[in-house]
């Protein structure tokens, strides 16, 4: 029969361990709503490179700036 100090001990070390893979967790999809954040304001800047290139293209095109 297992001492009482003893099951303290094993409750403390699962308590530990649930605590550690909560956090695991809680940081993987932290990273990846970064990672997909990072990717979306990528895609919105080379979109809005692209689209002022391509209206500085049609302004000198049309002669409105030199």
């Amino acid at each position: 029969m297992k001492k009482r100090g003893a099951i303290l001990v094993e409750e403390v070390l699962l308590l530990l361990v649930a605590i550690a893979l909560i956090s695991a967790f809680a940081l993987t999809v932290t990273g990846v709503v970064k990672g997909a954040v990072n990717e979306i304001l990528g895609f919105r800047n080379a979109t809005n490179n692209f689209l002022n290139g391509l209206l500085d293209a049609v302004k000198q095109l049309v002669g409105l700036s030199k």
